[in-house]
């Protein structure tokens, strides 16, 4: 195995356990979406996101990344968030 194969594996591995990651907190996100609509709270709480939002920038600047791609990334996964815990709540 060359070196280029060597790190393509390791990012190929990589890239299943980021898709594993997100698969389980999707699967908090329902379950969070079935306690929300047991207590009839809304789906969107603000005050949470902008905490989420702020602590996992700073973790992710000083890991590295950039703001603009964490933003990016973060806003991705809250849309997915929100999708699955409406199709929950509307169920």
């Amino acid at each position: 195995m060359t070196e280029l194969e060597k790190y393509r594996d390791h990012i190929d591995r990589i890239d299943k356990e980021l898709i594993d990651l997100l698969a389980g907190r999707f699967g908090y996100s329902a379950r969070i979406g079935r306690i929300k609509k047991e207590m009839g709270i809304s789906i969107i709480q603000s005050g949470r996101w902008e905490d989420v939002m702020a602590s996992r920038k700073e973790y992710a600047i000083k890991a590295g990344l950039s703001e603009k791609f964490t933003d990016d990334l973060l806003q991705l996964v809250h849309r997915e968030s929100i999708r699955i815990q409406k199709l929950i709540t509307r169920g």
